[in-house]
């Protein structure tokens, strides 16, 4: 297949991709024997490297940051969750070595286990090389921004990861409310608007400010929830209590959001990427696929919507595609 968005304005323009997936052997084998036929009622698609790099060429991206999808690796056995974090990671990391321009790693960690999370890191950094870090929006429950996680966050925030966050299948969903609809559809959004917002009304974004997070999904509702939050936090700041403060100052939530980057990956146009950008600038925003989650026609379609669009010129779109991430990477990707 040939590269379908030659014809477009930002044809020539390499992309680095910060949203994509891999499935080795032993993730494949832990979702296997997770109890559910289908994880999140969303079918596993097929993956493979050849088949990878193919599509890589057709998009026209340069370099995949592989990370893992959901569900998130803890299964509810804490050695089997360590085990699996580690051969995960270092599946990847041989991908990197036989790929090195191709493939980049955001290595898993076991959580929401400290003491495992912490040495997980260590062997990412010190033995892996990895790029950087995937977390889920939560892991068993336990919600980015819980003071129990300060430890591995404090870990992340000493190597000045970036760490790019993933939804995870909340801890709960109602009952008898749009069933059989994927979780992907719509409890992915409200998960990674939920665990930002907890990271933001915890005060851990203030306290770990060398860590450069990574929203998917165009930041999910966080654009349209901040007004809102926003405004309780001034009229209403002792219903919010000692959480939100810091030096007797209540957060800023917009100062938070705008602090953070996000990916454009999924379905963010025409209206998402609008109020995203009413918020955030271009030089914080991320190209991301999401293959092979979505298929690559998907990927194809969503990439020339991306290059139709003109809330973006192409000064902005090199930026998306390309040269934020080599801000955010730094040496190994230029």
């Amino acid at each position: 297949m040939k590269n379908l968005l030659s014809n477009y304005p930002g044809q020539g323009m390499s992309k680095i991709d910060l949203h994509v997936h891999y499935l080795p052997e032993s993730y494949l084998e832990a979702l296997l024997h997770c109890g559910e036929k289908n994880p999140d009622g969303f079918p596993t698609p097929d993956w493979n490297p050849k088949q990878h790099l193919e599509v890589m060429q057709h998009l026209g991206i340069q370099t995949s940051m592989l990370s893992l999808s959901s569900p998130h690796i803890n299964f509810g056995d804490r050695n089997a969750t360590r085990v699996l974090a580690r051969r995960a990671n270092e599946a990847g990391a041989e991908l990197v070595g036989r790929y090195p321009q191709q493939f980049g790693l955001l290595a898993s960690l076991p959580l929401p286990n400290v003491e495992d999370s912490i040495a997980e890191i260590q062997y990412a950094k010190e033995v892996l090389h990895a790029d950087g870090f995937a977390l889920p929006t939560n892991s068993r429950g336990v919600y980015l921004g819980n003071p129990c996680l300060d430890p591995i966050l404090a870990e992340l925030n000493r190597h000045q990861a970036v760490v790019v966050i993933h939804p995870n299948k909340p801890g709960s969903i109602p009952e008898n409310v749009v069933e059989g609809l994927p979780i992907p559809m719509m409890e992915f959004l409200f998960d990674t608007t939920r665990t930002v917002i907890n990271l933001i009304l915890k005060g851990t974004l203030r306290r770990f400010p060398d860590m450069k997070l990574v929203i998917p999904h165009a930041g999910a509702f966080l654009s349209i929830l901040a007004d809102r939050v926003g405004a309780a936090i001034q009229m209403m700041p002792a219903v919010f209590g000692g959480n939100i403060q810091s030096g007797g100052e209540p957060v800023d939530v917009f100062a938070s959001l705008k602090g953070l980057y996000y990916d454009v990956a999924g379905v963010c146009l025409p209206r998402q990427l609008a109020a995203l950008l009413s918020i955030v600038d271009a030089d914080h925003l991320l190209y991301g696929s999401d293959y092979p989650y979505t298929s690559e026609l998907g990927c194809l379609k969503l990439a020339e919507a991306l290059e139709r669009t003109d809330l973006i010129g192409d000064e902005q779109r090199r930026m998306i595609y390309r040269d934020n991430a080599l801000k955010l990477f730094k040496m190994r990707l230029c």
